[in-house]
C-alpha cells in the first residue's frame, strides 16, 4: 500500500455517519421499541417456544410482525441504504453500513432492532449489493429486485448442497438448456428463508468441469414453479428466528430471461460476491453483540462482590475482560479495513474471510466470557447470556466454516499450483 493510500484510510465515524446513526436510533425508538413491549412474549430464550408454531415452523403472527418492521424500514430507506443509488438504494458506503450494523446490535439482544437492517442472524435475506449490481435487466428488476427491496416478496439464496458444504464448486445441481429454457435438477440444504420465500436465487452447474468456478450459473426461480419443492424443515441450534429447509429441483424449467448475468459466471457474479458481503456484515454485527456483552460484564464485575471485593479486582476476571477488549478492537479494524477496501474498489476477499473468522469467534468468546463472569446467573434463562452462548455458535459454521476461511487466507500467499 502506498503512503498516500495509507494516509487516506479513515475508519472513524464521519459527520455523515453520525447523522444517519442518529436518525436510525430515532426510527428504532419510535417504530420498533413500542413493538417490543407489545410482543414481549416473542423475545429472549423464554420466547423461543412462542416464536414457533405447533409444527415447529415460525409462528405466522411472529413472521408478520417481522415483515411489518422490515417494510417500515424499507419505506424509511434503512433496509436498502447500502444498495447503490442507481439500483434504487441509499448509496451508503460499505464502511458506514457495517459500522451501523455494529451499532444497532450493540444493545440488549432481546429485541426486534435487528430486523431494521438487511443483514443479521435473524435469517431473513434482505437486499444485497451483489444482487443489485449490473447483472440484471428491466424485467428482472421489476419482477424480483423491486419487490424484494420493498419487502413485497421474500427471497432465498440457494447455494449449499447436502454433499458439498463449503466446496460449492463441486456442486451436483445442474441445468441443461432446452430451447429458450433451462431445466434444473438437484438438491440444496440449510437454505435460509426457504419456507417463506416467494422466489429463489439458485446456483447450478451449466458447463465446465467439476471443481471449477467457471460454468456455474445463477437463476431466479419462482417458489410456485412446479419443478421446485421446499422439503424438510431444519431447526438450527440457537436460530429460532430463522427458518432453514431442503430445496429440491426436479426438471425445474426456467426461462432464459431468468438467468442472472452471463452463463457460467454466476459463481463470481452472485455466489462469491453475495457470500463475501455476508461474511463482512457478519463480523460487524458480531462486534455489536460482543460489545454489549462486554459492557454488561464490566458492570457486573464492578458491582458483584466476593470476599468483600468486586470480582473485577480478581486478576483472572481482568484477564478475560482485557482479552475480550483487545479482540473487539482487532475485529473492528479487520471489518472496517475490508469495507474500506471495497469502497475504494480494491476488494481483497481474504480480508472478508479474516473478518468472518475472527468476528464469529469474537461473538462466541464474548458470550462464553459473559456466562463465566456472571457465574451461576450466567447460565440461567432469566439473563440473556446463556441464549447468546447457544446462538453464537452457528456463525462459526455458516457462510463458510472458519476452517474454510483459514484456507482462503492461506491460498493468498501459498503457491500451490
Amino acid at each position: 500500500m502506498s503512503d498516500s493510500a495509507a494516509q487516506g484510510m479513515h475508519f472513524e465515524p464521519s459527520s455523515e455517519y453520525n447523522i444517519i446513526r442518529k436518525q436510525l436510533d430515532e426510527f428504532i425508538k419510535q417504530e420498533v421499541e413500542p413493538l417490543e413491549d407489545e410482543y414481549e412474549h416473542f423475545l429472549g430464550a423464554d420466547g423461543e417456544e412462542n416464536r414457533a408454531a405447533e409444527d415447529g415452523r415460525m409462528d405466522p403472527e411472529f413472521f408478520e410482525l417481522t415483515k411489518e418492521i422490515r417494510k417500515k424500514s424499507a419505506e424509511a430507506g434503512y433496509l436498502t441504504m447500502h444498495i447503490p443509488e442507481e439500483a434504487g438504494g441509499g448509496g451508503v458506503s460499505t464502511l458506514h453500513y457495517c459500522m451501523l450494523l455494529d451499532h444497532v446490535y450493540d444493545r440488549h439482544p432481546d429485541g426486534f432492532h435487528g430486523y431494521v437492517l438487511a443483514h443479521g442472524p435473524e435469517g431473513f435475506q434482505g437486499p444485497n449489493p451483489s444482487l443489485m449490481s449490473a447483472y440484471h435487466d428491466e424485467y428482472q428488476r421489476e419482477k424480483y429486485f423491486e419487490p424484494m427491496m420493498n419487502v413485497d416478496k421474500e427471497f432465498s439464496f440457494a447455494l449449499t448442497e447436502p454433499g458439498h458444504g463449503s466446496d460449492v464448486t463441486w456442486m451436483d445441481s445442474n441445468a441443461e438448456q432446452d430451447g429458450d429454457e433451462w431445466v434444473l435438477n438437484g438438491s440444496k440444504c440449510f437454505i435460509s428463508n426457504a419456507p417463506m420465500a416467494d422466489f429463489f436465487v439458485v446456483s447450478v452447474r451449466t458447463s465446465g468441469e467439476d471443481g471449477s468456478a467457471y460454468g456455474i450459473s445463477s437463476f431466479f426461480v419462482d417458489a410456485d414453479n412446479p419443478g421446485i419443492e421446499v422439503g424438510k424443515y431444519q431447526h438450527n441450534m440457537g436460530e429460532a428466528l430463522a427458518e432453514h429447509a431442503f430445496v429440491h429441483l426436479d426438471d425445474c424449467r426456467v426461462p432464459d430471461s431468468q438467468m442472472i448475468g452471463e452463463e457460467g459466471k454466476g459463481f463470481f457474479e452472485t455466489a462469491i460476491n453475495y457470500v463475501g458481503v455476508a461474511r463482512l456484515t457478519l463480523a460487524a454485527f458480531c462486534c455489536g453483540y460482543a460489545q454489549w456483552m462486554f459492557d454488561a460484564s464490566i458492570e457486573y464485575a464492578e458491582d458483584r462482590k466476593t470476599f468483600g471485593e468486586p470480582i473485577g479486582s480478581n486478576q483472572f476476571v481482568q484477564g478475560m475482560l482485557s482479552e475480550l477488549r483487545i479482540d473487539l478492537e482487532f475485529v473492528r479494524w479487520l471489518y472496517r479495513h475490508a469495507a474500506w477496501k471495497i469502497d475504494q474498489g480494491e476488494s481483497e476477499r481474504w480480508l472478508a474471510s479474516a473478518a468472518k473468522w475472527k468476528g464469529s469467534e469474537l461473538w462466541n468468546d464474548a458470550a462464553d466470557t459473559a456466562v463465566q463472569i456472571h457465574g451461576g446467573s450466567g447460565v440461567m434463562d432469566s439473563l440473556p447470556f446463556a441464549y447468546q452462548y447457544k446462538k453464537s455458535r452457528a456463525p462459526r459454521i455458516y457462510d463458510g466454516t472458519n476452517e474454510i476461511q483459514k484456507r482462503n487466507i492461506a491460498r493468498q500467499f501459498l503457491d500451490l499450483d
